[in-house]
C-alpha cells in the first residue's frame, strides 16, 4: 500500500492556519449570518492581515462553500448511518430527522439562509448538487424498504416522498417556528415526524 506523502513544515502551517480561519468564520458567520459577515471582519477575527485571508480564499462564497462542503458530506454520512439503522425503514427516517435537526449542516444553513444562494453557483453548484443527488437516493432507498414492507402508501411516487422528506430541513420553516418562538425545538422535530408520516403510511 502506497504511503502519504508527509507534508513540510510549511505545508502543515498553512493547513493549521486554513483551519484555524475556518473556524474563526463559522463562528462569525454563525452569529451575523452570511449577509452580514465581511472578509474584513473574517480577518480581523482571525488576527490577519486581509490579504493573507485572500491567499487562502479568493472570496467569501469560496470561504464560505470550504465551510458547507464537509457539513454536507456529513449529511449523506447520516443518512448511509440511517440506511444501516437496526429498525424499520420508518425507524430509519426518524433517526435522521433527530440526527440531521442537531447536525452541523442543517445549524449553518439555517443561520445563513437564504443569503447564500451564490455560494451554489457555477461549479461549486455542480460539486454540490452531486453530494444531494446521493443523499436523496439513500433517502429514496428507505422509503422503497417501507413500500416493500407494506409500512408506506405504495400509490405515492417514492420521489415524491423524498422531495417531502428533505422540505423537512427547510430552514425557513424552521425559524418560523421555533427561532420565533412559536414551538420548542423538540415540539417542532415532535410535530413534523407526526405529519410527515401521516401522509405516507398505510
Amino acid at each position: 500500500m502506497e504511503k502519504r506523502a508527509k507534508l513540510t513544515l510549511k505545508e502543515r502551517q498553512r493547513q493549521e492556519r486554513e483551519q484555524f480561519i475556518l473556524q474563526t468564520a463559522e463562528n462569525v458567520l454563525m452569529k451575523k449570518g452570511y449577509h452580514h459577515t465581511s472578509m474584513d471582519e473574517i480577518a480581523a477575527n482571525a488576527g490577519i492581515a486581509k490579504g493573507t485571508l485572500y491567499l487562502h480564499f479568493k472570496s467569501k462564497d469560496e470561504l464560505v462553500f470550504a465551510l458547507v462542503e464537509p457539513k454536507l458530506y456529513s449529511f449523506l454520512n447520516t443518512v448511509e448511518e440511517a440506511k444501516a439503522y437496526h429498525g424499520s425503514s420508518k425507524e430509519k427516517l426518524v433517526f435522521l430527522i433527530k440526527k440531521e435537526m442537531s447536525g452541523a449542516f442543517f445549524q449553518f444553513v439555517m443561520k445563513s439562509y437564504p443569503d447564500m444562494a451564490s455560494v451554489f453557483q457555477g461549479e461549486r453548484g455542480v460539486q454540490i448538487q452531486k453530494v444531494l443527488s446521493n443523499i436523496i437516493s439513500g433517502i429514496i432507498e428507505i422509503h422503497e424498504e417501507g413500500k416493500a414492507a407494506k409500512i408506506f402508501d405504495s400509490a405515492i411516487p417514492t420521489e415524491m416522498m423524498a422531495n417531502l422528506f428533505m422540505n423537512i430541513f427547510d430552514p425557513h420553516v424552521y425559524s418560523e417556528s421555533v427561532k420565533n418562538g412559536k414551538v420548542s425545538k423538540d415540539d417542532f422535530i415532535r410535530y413534523v415526524i407526526k405529519m410527515y408520516f401521516q401522509g405516507i403510511e398505510k
